[in-house]
């Protein structure tokens, strides 16, 4: 293994690491933790299989309606279908899914500050 695939794997590991420690954080309304994970310029699009309407996020409005009990509170299972590195991107694909909801999901995060940060969401939910 050269170095610089080893420098990859360890960014993926870091990658997929922080992704499931926010999916634990969100599932059990841990808002404190994620402050500093989610990036200034978070949004998020999200549509709910059923209806003709997309609904949209900022972190401000995501955090709240985490404290507000809205989202979060169910603990999902987690399967991690592929997870990349683009420059001081990084990418996971995903599929959530609790007692009640299943998500597909892509998560982009942003290196920055030393750190990945969340900066974008893309989910399709569906009832199951």
């Amino acid at each position: 293994m050269n170095t610089n695939q080893s420098l990859v794997e360890n960014s993926v590991k870091s990658l997929e690491d922080v992704f499931m420690a926010m999916v634990k954080n969100i599932d059990e309304r841990n808002v404190n933790p994620l402050e500093d994970r989610f990036h200034k310029n978070y949004s998020d699009h999200v549509h709910v299989k059923g209806t003709d309407s997309v609904i949209c996020a900022n972190k401000e409005s995501y955090l709240q309606s985490l404290r507000d009990g809205k989202l979060g509170g169910v603990e999902r299972k987690v399967q991690i279908n592929s997870s990349s590195i683009l420059d001081h991107f990084g990418i996971v694909n995903a599929e959530l899914r609790s007692a009640v909801m299943k998500f597909q999901t892509q998560y982009s995060f942003v290196w920055e500050g030393g750190d990945w940060k969340l900066i974008h969401a893309l989910v399709a939910a569906e009832k199951v």
